[in-house]
């Protein structure tokens, strides 16, 4: 299920031949009671947050423990109130560039000295990175991942990569030793998001519509969107919010151009945890496979979800409270029939 370019593959495999042969006794290297754990999550708000049941795990497996996590700046504040975690250490990784800031390439050698100085016993790559492994194995005596996209060999354990996300992540945690049973994601809300959000949002129902995806070809047309907004005020009386970032802003306003009734826009006017605020005070979320999505689901609130090109059985959530669409044209009636599905388990 990982994609790797066709082009290095034949170059991975020769190198992992190879690697096998020389590294294959760190297999057999057992993992003491560990002292200090770094968790990698070097990706998206989605990542994270699926990230964290996994986070839970490990901190009741090993409650004594130091866990630092190393997540990218703008991710990090979903992060924040979770007791599962010591430290957050941000850093914007210069290979991870399509969303958000990213680091100079001489930030590599800084980050590892960093790390080195924290002496990791225990480092979790959860993305199965050949760039995450080489990290990990600069900065922990012991390392374990997926290792689906090469390097492998220089992982002391690795775990399949299949499944669900959240189901993945967590088979990382049990492979050593932790109890896996609880797949709920967390994310906690401040009194003062609270309050963002209620000067925002006064009396009513609200429907959030995020229509932006971070990625061009997971975006639905503006003007399917505007006709989703205009149902769910006309046919379940809710009122509408359209969030997105500062560079959604014209697709927003595009959205809400076309529509027959008022909305708020927000969009460029949250942070991320004041966005998930948002979603909180929300009745239901309808979006592209996204951040918001996810920050929907952790929070339980009902979320109708958009596929275009991910796996929604890699991504996605298949409960009567939340839903996904999966296709290149996906239409209005097909999310107004998802719509109506969560709204009677509303």
């Amino acid at each position: 299920m990982y994609r790797t370019s066709p082009v290095i593959q034949p170059f991975l495999f020769i190198i992992d031949a190879i690697g096998y042969l020389f590294f294959f006794w760190l297999k057999f290297r057992r993992l003491k009671e560990p002292k200090r754990i770094l968790l990698i999550r070097l990706e998206h708000v989605g990542d994270v947050l699926m990230a964290t049941p996994a986070f839970r795990s490990l901190r009741r497996r090993f409650p004594n423990a130091r866990i630092d996590v190393l997540v990218r700046d703008f991710t990090a504040p979903i992060l924040k109130g979770n007791s599962s975690i010591d430290r957050i250490i941000t850093w914007n990784a210069p290979w991870l560039s399509k969303l958000g800031k990213k680091a100079p390439w001489s930030s590599v050698t800084r980050m590892v000295r960093a790390l080195r100085k924290e002496h990791y016993d225990l480092a979790i790559d959860f993305h199965g990175d050949i760039r995450n492994i080489l990290l990990a194995s600069a900065v922990a005596r012991y390392r374990i991942g997926f290792g689906v996209r090469g390097l492998g060999f220089l992982l002391n354990k690795t775990v399949p990569y299949r499944g669900h996300t959240i189901g993945r992540n967590l088979r990382l945690a049990k492979a050593l030793g932790a109890d896996t049973r609880d797949p709920s994601m967390e994310l906690h809300v401040s009194a003062a998001d609270e309050r963002f959000a209620q000067s925002n949002l006064k009396s009513g129902r609200w429907a959030c519509i995020a229509p932006g995806a971070g990625r061009a070809e997971k975006n639905w047309l503006p003007e399917r969107w505007a006709a989703v907004a205009d149902k769910l005020i006309e046919r379940y009386d809710m009122r509408i919010v359209l969030t997105g970032s500062e560079r959604e802003a014209a697709l927003v306003a595009s959205i809400t151009s076309q529509m027959r009734n008022p909305a708020v826009d927000l969009s460029g006017k949250t942070s991320l945890s004041q966005l998930a605020a948002v979603v909180k005070r929300c009745s239901l979320v309808v979006c592209p496979d996204s951040g918001t999505m996810h920050i929907a689901r952790a929070l339980e609130v009902p979320v109708v979800g958009l596929f275009t090109i991910e796996d929604p059985r890699e991504w996605g959530y298949d409960e009567p409270r939340y839903q996904h669409l999966k296709g290149k044209d996906i239409t209005v009636d097909g999310v107004l029939s998802k719509i109506q599905q969560v709204y009677h388990n509303i």
